[in-house]
């Protein structure tokens, strides 16, 4: 039976979102393509729990009227906070960007920008329900995420120079670069000057690490600047995918979209699994073997094992040095020694190693 166009107001409830009613409407009637689009009813929705992302996320659930006809859709509204880091894009900027001037180049699936506010305070997207939450995740599950950011990275591979039209896109490796060390410097400092974390600052060889990497920072990224840069998502990892009821995967969070080398991808997608998932269904080699082979055959792009080695190396002391190093700083001590086996296992050990070979012991 339809359901009668009615000239009351809508059933909005005590309205509690960033955005206006009217842009909601205008979302919608964009998305739907439809101008005939009025909203009947908006209710906020309990919102899953995540893993730590930038900003606030709510659910809400929108009953609209298109012509004579109900429909319902359900959206996520984001707030990011802050920026990625002092001196660079807002993380809402850099997302609004990706989705108003990338995303319909990608070769993957994104979810569909409904509204959003042109500096990025907040976003209305789709939400979908996923089909197996990320610890859930099996070998396929896996192979397939790899192969759709090898089709991301084919996709843009080489072409870091027509990026430049985009300054909200991180740069890393170049115009970041200062952002990042001077973040890690202070990082460090700060901790010394607290006396804490113990962890930290209370073992001599992690703090001989910490001064190595700060002290040879140049060398650290010398040969991942000197890789074909590409279109980099920042946080690709399965807590950013989920996985349809026919099996597609949707791709979200690129506040932390940038330009660079696509190794810095991958070294984070498996570090990131193997510190949340761990045991995975799959291994490391397995998941680098569908990389690297999936990159030669799409973009013709070949690696011998010594050359990935290194790049594997520079790429793990230089993801430690950009973000680990500040985090670790401001971490509270009981939650360092609650991880500390782990920390030891996917980033300290690691990255110590990485030194010894790549840094001559500095």
């Amino acid at each position: 039976m339809k359901k009668e166009r009615s000239n009351q107001k809508p059933d909005v409830g005590e309205w509690e979102w960033p955005f206006s009613l009217a842009d909601l409407t205008a979302g919608l009637r964009r998305m739907l393509e439809d101008t005939s689009v009025t909203i009947d009813r908006v209710t906020s929705l309990p919102m899953p729990s995540r893993r730590p992302s930038i900003g606030r996320l709510r659910a809400m659930e929108v009953e609209y009227l298109l012509g004579n006809e109900p429909g319902t859709c359900r959206l996520v509204v984001k707030e990011p906070r802050g920026t990625t880091r002092t001196g660079l894009a807002g993380a809402g900027r850099r997302e609004v960007g990706v989705y108003q001037s990338l995303a319909e180049h990608f070769p993957i699936e994104v979810p569909r920008l409904v509204a959003a506010s042109p500096v990025g305070d907040w976003l209305l997207m789709q939400t979908f329900e996923s089909l197996r939450e990320p610890q859930d995740w099996c070998k396929a599950d896996y192979r397939k995420a790899i192969e759709a950011l090898v089709d991301l990275h084919d996709r843009f591979w080489g072409l870091g120079s027509d990026f430049d039209a985009f300054p909200w896109l991180g740069r890393p490796l170049s115009a970041d670069f200062e952002v990042h060390m001077a973040a890690a410097v202070k990082a460090i400092e700060r901790a010394l000057r607290q006396g804490e974390p113990e962890l930290l600052i209370g073992v001599q060889e992690r703090m001989q690490l910490l001064r190595a990497l700060t002290m040879n920072a140049d060398r650290v990224i010398s040969p991942l600047r000197q890789e074909p840069a590409t279109l980099l998502h920042g946080d690709y990892w399965p807590g950013n995918i989920a996985i349809l009821e026919d099996e597609r995967q949707i791709v979200y969070d690129w506040q932390l979209a940038s330009v660079g080398a696509g190794i810095m991808d991958l070294l984070l997608f498996v570090n990131k699994s193997v510190w949340w998932f761990d045991p995975l269904p799959t291994d490391q080699e397995e998941i680098v073997t569908w990389y690297r082979q999936g990159m030669r055959k799409q973009c013709g792009t070949c690696w011998d094992d010594e050359e990935w080695a290194v790049l594997w190396d520079h790429a793990l002391m230089w993801r430690f040095l950009q973000e680990w190093v500040d985090l670790l700083a401001a971490s509270p001590e009981s939650l360092l020694e609650a991880r500390a086996e782990q920390l030891d296992e996917v980033w300290l050990h690691p990255v110590a190693e990485a030194v010894a070979r790549r840094l001559n012991g500095a």
